[in-house]
């Protein structure tokens, strides 16, 4: 069932704030209206559709009295009390139709990572240079140039003025923002550090857009190289077959039967990273599959993990209770197999385990990150230590991704050279073939 954070008083003018379940948004306000408390702040807890949702500590039953609060309460003046939510409209903060979500909005709706970007950057530091929020969302959103993200932005403003927070919008656009990006500006608003996630967002952004610019770049040769070989070989043998000559150049990639199977399966390939990824099973399933691939698997552990303690290490040393933030940075890891193995060592935490214990059950964690986290843990610097952790593993992270993209376009190049070869061979090969044939036909006659 569905959770919600939530700010409310109550009629003596004290301030709670906590969270109950219930099955939606509106559900709960009527819930907590009967218990005699005024909603000023409500938010989905956790993304939509989340399957670990059940791995969450149950802190209130819907129907139920509020537990104590996530936070010391604290007492609420009735004059200046920010108006309660009955009275405001607010935005839709439901999950989106599924053909909507997980078919038309990968394909036509994902605005291009340059604008995120952009965005991202922009907003964090309007917020750092303490613009209001409502006025930098609408800043942001006038002057942006994709009419898609322009809309998403609008609505971010529209729920912010209604006292919703940023990340109840974002998770309502998985084509556009990845649960990488929800969580960090999740960890911000919870951490009082959102000028700061929004800024982080940004870097993750620019370095995705760097690593898709070198693979670009690299497999821009071998792709021309194939497509020219591909037009030379149909021009050659149509020329051939204009002038009434026999044979020709025979090239797998110009054959019929070829694209019967190869066209199929890029068509596959393409709705897989498109529109498969987007399910949570199949994710968990394919960050799983990558964790175990040579280089690869490990350079992606090293960006998991630099995330993890990036988001972990702001949330602990903005005062956000130990085991929510656990929860927080395993969201910001951006690996579903890495989240699944973290979230249920929670409860270790909750009976008094040691962190750095605790994380080590997981079997995800390097024997660097655990013993950093250790010597915090004992010295009272874990959020310094953590730090240290993550700069080290970006920059490890990032020399291995470059490196591979490097090895990669070098592969794909050898490749090709061996298709055109064994294009020129078979040529040659048949070529020599009819001259023997003719000879051998001359000579009998």
């Amino acid at each position: 069932m569905p959770s919600f954070e939530f700010e409310a008083t109550r009629e003596n003018g004290e301030r709670v704030s906590s969270v109950v379940f219930g099955r939606d948004m509106q559900d709960v306000m009527q819930v907590l209206g009967q218990q005699g408390l005024v909603v000023t702040r409500i938010q989905d807890a956790y993304a939509h559709n989340d399957p670990l949702r059940n791995a969450q500590p149950a802190y209130a039953a819907a129907g139920a009295a509020p537990t104590p609060p996530m936070e010391t309460p604290r007492a609420a003046d009735p004059a200046v009390a920010p108006q309660p939510l009955q009275q405001r409209s607010l935005p839709a903060t439901g999950k989106r139709n599924a053909i909507l979500t997980n078919l038309i909005g990968p394909l036509v709706l994902k605005p291009p990572l340059r604008e995120l970007s952009f965005f991202f950057r922009q907003l964090g530091t309007m917020v750092e240079a303490g613009v209001p929020l409502m006025q930098s969302l609408d800043t942001l959103g006038k002057q942006s140039r994709d009419a898609r993200l322009r809309h998403v932005v609008f609505e971010v403003r529209d729920a912010v003025d209604a006292g919703l927070p940023i990340s109840a919008i974002l998770q309502r656009y998985p084509e556009t923002f990845s649960p990488l990006v929800v969580s960090l500006i999740r960890a911000g608003e919870e951490g009082g550090f959102l000028g700061a996630a929004c800024k982080q967002v940004s870097e993750y952004l620019d370095h995705e857009i760097e690593l898709r610019n070198t693979y670009k770049k690299e497999m821009f040769l071998p792709k021309m190289y194939v497509i020219a070989s591909m037009g030379i070989i149909a021009g050659t043998n149509l020329l051939i077959s204009s002038l009434g000559l026999r044979g020709g150049l025979n090239a797998p990639l110009n054959e019929r039967e070829t694209w019967y199977v190869l066209g199929p399966a890029i068509i596959a390939a393409f709705l897989f990273f498109k529109i498969g990824l987007s399910f949570y099973s199949v994710r968990k399933a394919w960050d799983g599959i990558l964790l175990y691939v040579p280089y690869i698997g490990k350079t992606l552990h090293h960006f998991a993990m630099a995330k993890f303690g990036r988001a972990f290490g702001a949330l602990y040393k903005g005062g956000v209770p130990v085991t929510r933030s656990i929860h927080l940075a395993a969201d910001a890891t951006g690996n579903e197999y890495i989240r699944s193995r973290i979230y249920p060592v929670v409860t270790k935490l909750e009976n008094g385990e040691g962190i750095a214990q605790t994380l080590t059950d997981t079997g995800v964690f390097s024997p660097i990150v655990l013993n950093m986290m250790a010597t915090g843990e004992t010295t009272g610097s874990l959020d310094q230590m953590l730090m240290k952790v993550s700069e080290f593993y970006e920059d490890e992270g990032k020399v291995r991704a470059k490196q591979l993209a490097n090895v990669v376009g070098v592969a794909v190049m050898v490749a090709v050279g061996f298709y055109i070869g064994y294009v020129v061979i078979t040529f040659w090969t048949g070529y020599y073939g009819a001259v023997m044939n003719d000879a051998a036909g001359s000579g009998g006659m």
